[in-house]
């Protein structure tokens, strides 16, 4: 499913984030990388929905180097989970969980409803919470809105880059 071929990435000033990386995530597995801070999880993460551009190497979704795939449809197939939570603090929850199936033309009956769905599953009463705003929300709620948000387009990838930190 997901595949690194010796990737590197080096900023300008010098610095190696990631060098020489090379592994394989097969369809269903569970990868956890582990590591101090600044050790490049986050980089490597960003580099599969392609936030970060390595600097040499490859990596192939679904036997596609991803370097040729354009940036904005391949970010809408991976699920992303950031650090920070991310919710647009202009929008719902269930708007914000609707958000990527709606971007991919899934109609908005349709997107609420699974959004709803999905807020249901990570134990948020969508009568209850889908009407609130970010800043009404606790940040272990913001962080399963955050959670549902990445699964509702059903994406065969799904990145948590330290979700519940």
């Amino acid at each position: 499913m997901i595949r690194f071929e010796h990737v590197t990435k080096r900023y300008p000033d010098g610095t190696t984030a990631v060098e020489d990386l090379s592994f394989e995530v097969a369809e269903g597995e569970l990868v956890t990388l582990v590591g101090p801070s600044g050790c490049g999880k986050t980089t490597t993460m960003k580099m599969v929905n392609r936030l970060i551009d390595p600097t040499s190497g490859r990596i192939l979704l679904a036997g596609e180097d991803i370097a040729a795939a354009d940036p904005v449809e391949l970010r809408r197939r991976i699920g992303y989970v950031i650090q920070q939570v991310g919710l647009f603090p202009h929008k719902t929850v269930l708007e914000n969980t609707a958000t990527v199936p709606q971007l991919i033309g899934t109609p908005k009956a349709q997107a609420r409803a699974r959004a709803a769905e999905l807020l249901e599953l990570v134990g948020l009463d969508p009568a209850v919470y889908g009407g609130r705003y970010p800043e009404q929300l606790s940040g272990g709620q913001r962080q399963r809105v955050g959670v549902a948000r990445a699964l509702a387009a059903d994406p065969p990838v799904l990145l948590m880059d330290e979700p519940f930190g």
